[in-house]
């Protein structure tokens, strides 16, 4: 044998054991890379061009897979992490459950192992809290990402000493999902620690319990879902029922929830739409208001944009969104904030997606 061939067996060597019938599980590399324009200006401030990320979808790259154990029983993991594609880097830290963003964390987006069966499926490690589900484009025209976003009105307001936290995901979890054949039920349940020091005033912070249960037949969807963080300084309360409605080729979705932090609330109220105009482009509209208790003040959020699909796996996108504040608030923005009380944030994000 020759020395090149050799060699080139010796490299071939892993791909054969990973493809061997022993080698059983089954592993997907996946991600998306969404990047744009932003231009950003608000009340009382100066305007801001930016190249930026996320418009449309969250950028990431992330590996899953699953063995066959047998009996209808699978194991499978999944680990998925951010991407800033304008620099990237991959954003700021997360630890016992007091922030819910995913940047830092290497695999921060998810990071779960579990078992699944005709019983539904078992998940540990890090994931998304059940009442995440309805802030995304199952229950909103846009989802959380760009100036359309759902998070701008519907996550929680910090208020004093108390810290946003638990709104998109939680650490050290445990999690139980309903089946997919469950005559159109679904839902999932989560209980997550924050792995404080015992015998402190602050040992259950970061304390998770979550649970959403929805109903989809038909051209219905509809779910509902609560959570609550345990904090010392004030415990958290997330709670929102999602709707919505295939009617040829609109979607309707109403959204609807609150979030309490400490002694503060806000409540939100979305109507929007997805619309197939054509084979490859979707309008989306998205009206929210929102009430506030104790904290910043009301506040209006319009959003119009549209996709356009370049082929199943690329896109272009546009979106506009304006947030009003009501009375002498400024607190709520598109990525610029108002200086001026009772002033507005505008946004424009346009971009390309491209999914692997």
């Amino acid at each position: 044998m020759t020395l090149h061939r050799l060699l080139a067996g010796i490299a071939f060597a892993p791909a054969i054991l990973f493809l061997s019938p022993a080698a059983q599980a089954q592993v997907t590399v996946f991600g998306l890379l969404d990047l744009g324009l932003r231009r950003l200006s608000a009340s009382g401030a100066e305007s801001q061009s930016l190249v930026n990320g996320d418009g449309n979808t969250s950028s990431r790259i992330g590996f899953r897979g699953s063995e066959d154990l047998g009996g209808g029983l699978k194991a499978n993991f999944w680990i998925e992490s951010a991407i800033n594609v304008d620099n990237g880097t991959s954003g700021a830290t997360s630890t016992n459950n007091k922030d819910s963003v995913s940047g830092g964390l290497t695999w921060g987006r998810r990071s779960t192992v579990g078992l699944q069966g005709s019983w539904g499926e078992l998940r540990l490690g890090r994931d998304y809290v059940p009442s995440f589900g309805n802030l995304t484009t199952a229950m909103h025209p846009f989802g959380t990402n760009g100036v359309g976003s759902s998070g701008l009105l519907f996550y929680p307001v910090n208020s004093g000493g108390t810290t946003v936290r638990t709104s998109v995901r939680a650490s050290n979890s445990i999690g139980y999902h309903l089946p997919a054949n469950a005559a159109g039920l679904y839902g999932a349940l989560m209980i997550a620690s924050g792995e404080q020091p015992g015998g402190t005033a602050t040992a259950k912070d970061g304390n998770h319990q979550g649970l959403r249960l929805g109903w989809r037949s038909g051209g219905w969807n509809m779910a509902a879902a609560t959570g609550r963080t345990r904090y010392a300084s004030g415990d958290y309360r997330q709670s929102n029922i999602g709707l919505n409605y295939k009617l040829g080729a609109a979607k309707l979705m109403a959204l609807w929830g609150e979030n309490r932090v400490g002694v503060t609330r806000t409540r939100a109220l979305m109507l929007g739409t997805q619309w197939d105009v054509s084979a490859q482009g979707e309008l989306r509209i998205a009206y929210t208001t929102l009430k506030a208790s104790r904290v910043a003040s009301d506040a209006t959020h319009l959003a119009i944009g549209s996709v356009h699909a370049l082929s199943q796996r690329s896109a272009l996108s546009a979106t506009a969104a304006r947030i009003d504040h009501k009375g002498a608030g400024r607190r709520f923005h598109v990525g610029l904030a108002p200086t001026t009380p009772g002033g507005s944030s505008s946004g424009l994000d346009l971009g390309l997606r491209h999914s692997f």
